[in-house]
């Protein structure tokens, strides 16, 4: 038996070997495994809005979205492009998560977490906090930014509490430190929601802080902006793969279409068709998640790719399948409405 003064050996722990991506196994392309990330025209709007926000180092901004729009994706796609237009600014994600009570401990965890902080469970609150703020501001003295952005995603399962302790902590930084919290905050439609109970509720503070204006994230809302979608797909300065390959995602999946003239692109019309075809019995089509038009194309190249030669063009009765097995038809109605 060890003595209570002796440290016990530690157990080795094996390595794990990293696995190898094999970039010839079609399964670990980005549009079989729904990683894509694409400059959607709700994502450049977007992105319009949030770096005229932080070049103006205004205090936050708002959007909402249906559900399967794309906003985690969304998320990540604007703070590569923010980073390139503000290379100096750092940048966090945080998602937001529902509690049935609010617990400033396990708030500030949170927050923690979401910087990737080590320390994101240790101490009481006050010492939780306090690391928050000295974390942040070293992090922005040592980019020599005066502005830190924040997105918050699944900002509806945030309340009156979560926000104020937010605007406590952008003071805090402000005054003592001189650096600017930015929070951009993307939720599900009952944003809306909280942002009317917040001004009922007389916290203008709170709705100038963070909601003054509410933006409406949007789907792909008509064939133009499908067919320009489906063109990146095409286009290997948006869509490389396998990386310095100089071939786009189409070029890899079918390679004799793509030889011989075919492009996605082309396809758009029938796509369209189906989802225009599918929400007629739901008040007809005005916009589709991006998340649908990603898994219907996935499911075409899925089944084409065992047919690929030189003439292929989509079947309608392929595009049918595709929108069917993304689920967009099940959804009207119940998590969205078209």
């Amino acid at each position: 038996m060890l003595k209570s003064d002796e440290p016990a050996e530690a157990t080795p722990v094996p390595e794990v070997p990293m696995m190898e991506v094999d970039v010839d196994d079609v399964r670990y392309h980005p549009v079989v495994r729904s990683q894509i990330r694409l400059p959607t025209p709700a994502i450049r709007m977007a992105f319009d809005v949030l770096a005229n926000t932080a070049l103006q180092r205004a205090p936050g901004c708002c959007f909402h979205a249906h559900p399967r729009f794309g906003k985690t994706s969304a998320i990540e796609v604007l703070m590569q492009q923010l980073s390139y237009t503000f290379p100096e600014m750092p940048m966090y994600s945080i998602s937001a998560v529902w509690h049935p009570r609010f617990s400033e401990l396990v708030y500030m965890g949170e927050l923690l977490a979401g910087c990737s902080h080590v320390m994101s469970a240790a101490g009481k609150f006050e010492a939780r906090r306090t690391r928050l703020l000295n974390f942040l501001w070293s992090q922005a003295k040592a980019r020599g930014s005066d502005r830190i952005f924040m997105f918050i995603d699944e900002a509806q399962n945030w309340h009156e509490p979560q926000l104020t302790m937010l605007r406590d902590i952008a003071n805090d930084l402000a005054l003592h430190h001189g650096v600017k919290l930015i929070a951009a905050l993307f939720g599900a439609p009952e944003l809306a929601a909280l942002r009317t109970s917040l001004i009922q509720t007389g916290r203008t503070d709170l709705i100038g802080r963070f909601m003054i204006q509410l933006y409406d994230f949007r789907g792909i809302t008509s064939l133009h902006e499908l067919a320009t979608t489906m063109a990146y797909y095409d286009n290997a300065e948006v869509s490389e793969y396998p990386e310095a390959s100089g071939k786009c995602y189409s070029q890899y999946l079918l390679p004799q279409a793509y030889a011989s003239g075919w492009r996605l692109e082309y396809e758009a019309a029938r796509l369209w068709d189906q989802f225009r075809q599918a929400a007629q019995a739901s008040g007809g089509l005005n916009q589709v998640g991006m998340l649908w038009v990603a898994d219907s194309i996935r499911q075409f190249f899925l089944e084409q790719i065992e047919f690929d030669r030189p003439d292929l063009t989509g079947s309608i009765s392929s595009w049918t399948n595709a929108v069917a097995l993304s689920g967009f038809r099940d959804s009207l109605g119940v998590t969205y409405h078209s």
